[in-house]
């Protein structure tokens, strides 16, 4: 259908006014689909494990969070268990604020309570029906407060996860005929128009059929579900100890997704005190 439509304005494009035509510049996208619900997986292993790291030298010495990072870091590099002998593989996730859904080209309020706001770029699948489970791809950007994260793995991901604007998607939905293998795109993260981060969807560890598999189990898949499959290892922040800055303008690139622009504004107000260091690009919004 999305075919026909492109060749029906194709050939027709001369005879549409004005008032029907726009060129994509002056438009603002929104999210690419009417969202029914989104969710957020964890299969990309050495961002988990990358995460870990950073999150254990920022939290060294802290009784309350350096034994939940030690239990965490344990689990991730045990064997892992076998597969369920019936029924699909347990897959963890959690559930994302609907109200917080923006599409391409968002300025993002950066919260007062954070001084470590991070982007998590991530493939994103979007569920059809039963007849064609896949209606296609997009990009997933879980912008993240990291360091109020760790206190909240044990009650949910409320601060660092649920912020405004904090759930990106976007700038299209792109069909799986023109994606083709989603699980071998290259993923570039642009600051200020100069390559920061780079990485690849190729080590996500499970498909979309055992993502709906799962969670078919648990309940009806409405149409328009988004399922993230996971930060893309090595473009956040927190993979490296390498944090965005309040002003900065960022775009995603997926190889076959197209790029997802945002910009994380200035804070409006004084920052409350950091858990971490203060870093100096930021010293001034604590004054």
């Amino acid at each position: 259908m999305a075919r026909k439509l492109l060749d029906w304005g194709a050939e027709h494009l001369s005879e549409l006014g004005d008032d029907e035509v726009f060129s994509l510049e002056s438009v603002q996208l929104l999210a690419p689909v009417e969202v029914a619900a989104l969710f957020d997986f964890g299969l990309t292993p050495t961002h988990l494990r990358n995460s870990l790291e950073t999150f254990l030298k920022l939290e060294h010495g802290n009784p309350k969070t350096e034994p939940i990072l030690n239990s965490l870091k344990a689990g991730l590099i045990s064997e892992p268990e076998d597969k369920p002998s019936a029924g699909p593989q347990p897959l963890s996730y959690y559930k994302c604020n609907m109200n917080s859904i923006v599409g391409d080209g968002q300025h993002v309020p950066w919260p007062t309570y954070t001084a470590r706001l991070d982007i998590e770029p991530e493939l994103a699948v979007i569920y059809g029906n039963t007849r064609q489970p896949v209606s296609g791809y997009c990009i997933f950007n879980d912008i993240s407060a990291r360091d109020v994260q760790v206190p909240e793995f044990i009650g949910g991901l409320c601060l660092s996860k649920d912020m405004g604007f904090g759930n990106q998607l976007g700038p299209f939905l792109v069909t799986a005929d023109e994606v083709g293998n989603p699980f071998d795109q290259d993923v570039d993260v642009i600051v200020n128009g100069k390559a920061r981060f780079k990485g690849s969807t190729s080590e996500i560890s499970h498909g979309a059929e055992d993502i709906f598999q799962w969670m078919e189990m648990i309940g009806p898949i409405r149409p328009g579900t988004v399922f993230g499959f996971g930060t893309t290892p090595g473009c956040t922040g927190l993979d490296f100890d390498d944090f965005l800055d309040p002003g900065d303008t960022v775009e995603i690139r997926f190889s076959r997704l197209g790029a997802l622009k945002c910009t994380l504004e200035e804070p409006k107000s004084k920052l409350s005190r950091s858990r971490w260091p203060v870093r100096k690009p930021l010293e001034r919004f604590y004054e």
